[in-house]
């Protein structure tokens, strides 16, 4: 086993130290960070090569990249944009060429999916190479990438002791990415909490993003105790964590990433409670933990916030004049998609090409979709569609002739990958990782030294 598995495998508390102490050297000084960032993929893909991908080498880095990517855009690393994606792309690929291929076994509903993007490319003006690409990247990476992650991932089997590191190792630059939110948080007097996200909670950077990833924390420590699992090594620090990223999460006022984040942990707890009815009592009283902390939580940012948070949550349903939801816009945006796909319904406008557009359908300023599904419909038409419905067929497919705590796990991440595609789109590379980690296939009853 290389040294960094088993520094994660037998040193986890000293790892949540040591990141944390990161995160204040990154709030800091933006070359740390750029390092930091470059360094993972680079020693990762040299430690897949290296180690011929035999120890999931490329499940790990990926991981790792995934949950730093937000802290390289808050800290302002010398990076792509689309760093997290690339690099999540770049090093799951190689993972999967270290390996027999032919053991590898797709799906026509995936295959179908990443076909359906690709005629509207055309549409795409050729201005410039670097206005191209900035339309196909930024729009089509995120696809791209969970394609290939549902590759690398489906049905791969993955031991107890794997996905305890697995999601130790997503958590720890979570950590880091706390430690900055919390060295950034301004003086109590400078404070202001209106009804829109928080930008002074969120570490100065996009709240609905910083809201995204604190949730994953929270849906995979919940699912990790209806697994029966504790990440690291006593469950006080499994709810320690829990308690920071939680109240981080709720006081950004983004709440796409908390209301994925419950709705798919207790879609999983739900699931989890019809496999063995003997265990019912078990696995309510494991999730009971996690249903008060949250609640105390709860309560305690909405003292913290004077009552702000809960009129924030409660306006959720709340159009204004305009047709804006709560102050955000995105109901109006996904109207104008819709405008945007009646007139060009067949092919769509091409990738990128509705950021402009949505000004002439409604929307007063250029800006780019929040809702995956309708930025897909405006700019992929009739195939957008196809696309769309054979990646939800896909996931309903694959649920069906799952056993056990695997549909657990597929129920939690795919829930929040697509839900996330709702509030988010695809801006983000956990989207991507996290719906292709949903068809692991899960080992309970073996464990690794």
């Amino acid at each position: 086993m290389p040294f960094y598995l088993r520094l994660v495998n037998k040193s986890p508390i000293k790892l949540l130290l040591v990141h944390a102490l990161f995160g204040f050297i990154a709030s800091q000084n933006s070359n740390f960070s750029t390092i930091w960032g470059w360094s993972i993929v680079i020693f990762g893909s040299y430690n897949i090569i290296k180690n011929r991908n035999r120890f999931n080498d490329a499940v790990f880095f990926t991981i790792y990249l995934m949950g730093i990517e937000v802290l390289l855009r808050m800290t302002n690393a010398e990076v792509l944009w689309e760093f997290g994606k690339y690099g999540s792309t770049l090093m799951l690929m190689l993972g999967l060429s270290m390996e027999n291929l032919t053991k590898h076994r797709t799906s026509i509903f995936i295959v179908i999916y990443i076909l359906t993007f690709l005629p509207s490319v055309f549409l795409v003006p050729f201005e410039s190479f670097s206005f191209w690409r900035q339309c196909i990247s930024f729009n089509l990476s995120g696809p791209m990438l969970l394609f290939v992650s549902f590759i690398y991932f489906r049905n791969r089997l993955i031991t107890k002791n794997e996905i305890i590191n697995i999601f130790r190792v997503f958590i720890l630059p979570l950590v880091s990415m706390s430690t900055v939110l919390l060295v950034r948080i301004p003086s109590l007097e400078e404070i202001v909490f209106t009804s829109e996200a928080n930008f002074q909670m969120s570490g100065g950077y996009g709240p609905n993003q910083v809201s995204s990833i604190l949730g994953l924390v929270v849906a995979i420590i919940s699912l990790s105790k209806i697994l029966g699992l504790i990440i690291f090594k006593k469950n006080v620090y499994d709810y320690m964590i829990l308690s920071v990223c939680s109240i981080q999460a709720y006081l950004t006022f983004a709440r796409g990433g908390v209301i994925t984040a419950i709705t798919a942990v207790f879609t999983s707890w739900f699931i989890s409670t019809l496999i063995h009815s003997n265990t019912k009592i078990i696995k309510t009283g494991r999730i009971s933990y996690i249903i008060f902390i949250l609640f105390l939580l709860w309560s305690i940012a909405g003292d913290f916030s004077e009552g702000m948070m809960e009129k924030r949550y409660a306006s959720i349903l709340d159009l204004d004049a305009s047709g804006e939801l709560s102050g955000s816009g995105r109901i109006l945006i996904m109207t104008a998609d819709l405008e945007i796909f009646k007139d060009n319904y067949f092919m769509g406008v091409g990738p990128g090409m509705a950021n402009h557009l949505r000004m002439d359908y409604g929307y007063h300023k250029t800006v780019a979709s929040h809702s995956e599904f309708t930025r897909t419909l405006a700019e992929h038409g009739i195939f957008g569609i196809i696309g769309i419905f054979a990646l939800i067929f896909l996931a309903i497919k694959e649920f069906s002739y799952r056993k056990r705590m695997d549909r657990c796990i597929l129920s939690c991440f795919a829930m929040i990958a697509i839900l996330t595609m709702f509030h988010s789109a695809m801006r983000l590379a956990m989207v991507g990782l996290v719906f292709g980690m949903s068809f692991i296939k899960y080992n309970s009853s073996y464990s690794e030294d």
